[in-house]
This record gives structure tokens, C-alpha cells and sequence, in this order.
């Protein structure tokens, strides 16, 4: 494999984007660390993460149904029809529940992340109708706006701990705007929509299993931060503690996040080419670790001494994230196939072994045993979904 591979200009124009989005929200997040008491910096994080997890609960898997399915213009254009209306209406069954919890607030920014932003609807749907480099202007161009009303909202809001609440809520007006834009556009008829909603009703009811799958593979992923708020006895303090470490380690999903989107219809149409897409991902992730650790003792000496005892916990992290971004092109293979029951599988199994161990761990060791019961459960999920990916392909089933 040349070196040209490596440095398909697609993967610049494209990482770009995502390094766009991603490093202001890293920026932001350190500059909150900074700026903010440690405890209302918890209470950041941790409405941040309520609304990644409802976000991608309330979008119905759409934005992966979007990316595996549609193959016409139109069935594109009406698949994001629908399933906006879908996730709209599917929010307002959510509002009972928010009333009685006081989180009425969360509504508008539930639909933003659902629909508008990173991994929402639609989002997914203007990289598999306009390519990646209309999907690199989108999301350039919403993460600055959004960052930036974060940003204002820590600065002066009363309660920054809801910054990110205000800013979703905020941008969700202009989004449905976009949205009704797109449509007139493309001019929806209505001798299509009876055709076309079938369709719809037919993918949302062999879904399911992707729907459950999307949600058991991101409580994966947040179960740390939930288990701190349920056992910690200064839940604010330590969800400070473990995010900025958690957030450094995250700059390594940039890479996966890159090559297998922009790479995913030669994934779809070219046998055997997630092996030299896992290559890539492999030799770009050693580059990115080894800038990393140098950079984050530097950085917690320097400029974050409350946070210098997080060091220990981040390279444990990292371990984590590293096998977590190895594993993202085989799990994209298997979806691409629509095995979605086996992706369940290994993400069930994965989760239920690391709620498991969090606890056990946790008890233990604290913020420590946290992260080496993640390494341990990603570890676990990298294997199964290597295991399961040669299985399937020796059976000529990918």
C-alpha cells in the first residue's frame, strides 16, 4: 500500500472537518476545565453526555439506516422526510417524562442532536446524497455556531453547567428551516410519498434490532460516567476528573471517524478492503498516540495542575480508545451486511461484562478500576468483532 493511500486527499478534506468539530469541542471542554469550579465542570460534562445518549436514543438509528440503505436520490431525499418526522414525533411521547423529571429544558436540545448535529439525521444524509466534502462544510460550519453560543452560554450564563442545553436549543429553529429548504428543493410529490413511506415503514420494522443495537452500544461507551453520578460521593468532582482524560483520549476516534466515512461506499462495493482500511486506521493511530501522551503530561503540568493526577488514568484510557477505534471498521462491515443481531450480540455482551466490572472495579480502585474495566470490556468487544468478521467473511457472507 503506497503512501498516497495514506494521504487521500478526501481523508483531508473530510478529517478536516471532523478535526473542525472535534477540536473546537476538546478546546472548549479544556477551556471550561479552566475556567469553571471543578464541580459545575462536572455538571458540564455530565448534561453533555445526557444529551449525547438521548440524542442518538431519540434518533432511532435513522442516521445509520440512512447510510446502509438509501440508494436513489429519492429514496434518500424521503428516507430524511420521514424519519425527521418520526424522531419529532417520537420526542413528543418523551415530554410526559420530562415534565415530571424538570428537564423540560432538554426538549429543543434533544431534537438538535438527534436530527442536526454530529451523527444525527441529518447529517448522514447530506454525506451519502452530497458526499463528504458538502458533509465537511456542514459540519464545520455547525460546530463553529454551536461552539461558539457554548462558549458565550460558560461565559455569561448564570448556569453555565447548561451551556450546552441553550446552545441545542437555540439551533434547532434553523435547523427544521434547513430541513423544509431541502424538501421544497427537491420538491416532495405526493404520488411518491404513499410509495416511498411504505418503504419507510418496512425499514423502521427490520430496524428494530439496529435501534436497540445503537442504544446498548452507547450506554456502552457512557456507563463510566453514569456509574460515578450513581455511586461517587462527590459525583461533580470525579466526572471532572475522569472527562478530561476521557476527552483527551477521544482525539484518537477522529481517525476511524475519518477513513471508514469517507471510505464507506468502497467498503460497501469492494470485497476484502476493510482489511487495508484497518492498516490505516492501525499505523494513523500510533502516530496520534505517540503525539498524545508527551502533549497531555505537558499540558496537565503546565497549564492544568488540578488535573496532573489524571495522567495515570489517561493512558489507560487510551488503551481503551485505541482498540475502541480498531474495531469501528468491523463493526461497520457487519452493518454494512445488515447483521445487525450479531452486532448486538458482541455490543450486549460487551456492555453487560463492563457494567459488571465498572462497578466491581470502581469500588475498588476508584476512577482507576473505571478505566481498566473499560479496557478490558473494549478489549473484549475488539476481539468478538474481529472473531465474528473473519467468520463471516470466510463464509462469503462480506
Amino acid at each position: 500500500m503506497g503512501i498516497r493511500e495514506y494521504l487521500n486527499k478526501h481523508y483531508f478534506y473530510f478529517g478536516l472537518s471532523i478535526v473542525a468539530s472535534r477540536g473546537m469541542e476538546l478546546a472548549l471542554m479544556f477551556f471550561a476545565a479552566k475556567y469553571l469550579a471543578k464541580p459545575v465542570y462536572g455538571q458540564l460534562e455530565y448534561y453533555k453526555k445526557v444529551l449525547e445518549v438521548g440524542g442518538i436514543l431519540l434518533s432511532f438509528g435513522f442516521p445509520a439506516m440512512i447510510l446502509t440503505y438509501t440508494r436513489s436520490k429519492a429514496s434518500k431525499v424521503y428516507l430524511l422526510l420521514f424519519s425527521s418526522l418520526f424522531v419529532l414525533a417520537f420526542s413528543l411521547l418523551w415530554l410526559p417524562f420530562l415534565i415530571r423529571w424538570n428537564a423540560l429544558d432538554l426538549w429543543p436540545a434533544l431534537l438538535f442532536y438527534a436530527l442536526f448535529f454530529r451523527g444525527g439525521v441529518y447529517p448522514l444524509y447530506v454525506l451519502v446524497k452530497k458526499g463528504s466534502d458538502a458533509a465537511s462544510l456542514y459540519k464545520a460550519t455547525v460546530s463553529f455556531v454551536f461552539y461558539t453560543l457554548v462558549w458565550l452560554y460558560i461565559v455569561r450564563s448564570h448556569d453555565p453547567s447548561k451551556a450546552f442545553v441553550r446552545a441545542g436549543s437555540v439551533l434547532v429553529i434553523p435547523g427544521f428551516l434547513l430541513l423544509v429548504r431541502e424538501w421544497w428543493r427537491f420538491g416532495i410529490s405526493r404520488m411518491h410519498v404513499g410509495r416511498y413511506f411504505r418503504l419507510f415503514f418496512k425499514l423502521v420494522y427490520g430496524s428494530l434490532t439496529l435501534v436497540v443495537n445503537n442504544f446498548v452500544n452507547l450506554m456502552f461507551l457512557y456507563t463510566d460516567i453514569f456509574i460515578i453520578k450513581w455511586l461517587s460521593v462527590d459525583p461533580a468532582r470525579e466526572i471532572a476528573d475522569y472527562s478530561f482524560a476521557l476527552n483527551a483520549a477521544n482525539v484518537l476516534i477522529l481517525i476511524p471517524a475519518t477513513l471508514v466515512q469517507v471510505d464507506i461506499e468502497r467498503l460497501k462495493a469492494e470485497k476484502g478492503y476493510e482489511r487495508a482500511l484497518h492498516r490505516k486506521i492501525a499505523v494513523w493511530l500510533i502516530v496520534m498516540s505517540a503525539v498524545l501522551i508527551p502533549a497531555y503530561f505537558y499540558a496537565t503540568s503546565r497549564w492544568f495542575p488540578a488535573y496532573a493526577p489524571t495522567t495515570g488514568i489517561f493512558l489507560v484510557i487510551l488503551g481503551a480508545k485505541f482498540f475502541q477505534s480498531l474495531g469501528v471498521v468491523y463493526g461497520t462491515g457487519i452493518l454494512i451486511q445488515k447483521r445487525y443481531a450479531v452486532n448486538l450480540l458482541i455490543n450486549t455482551l460487551a456492555l453487560l461484562f463492563n457494567i459488571g466490572a465498572s462497578i466491581t472495579l470502581y469500588r475498588l480502585l476508584g476512577l482507576y478500576g473505571l478505566a481498566w474495566a473499560s479496557l478490558a470490556a473494549i478489549g473484549l468487544r475488539y476481539f468478538l468483532l474481529r472473531r465474528f468478521h473473519f467468520r463471516l467473511t470466510r463464509r462469503g457472507n462480506l
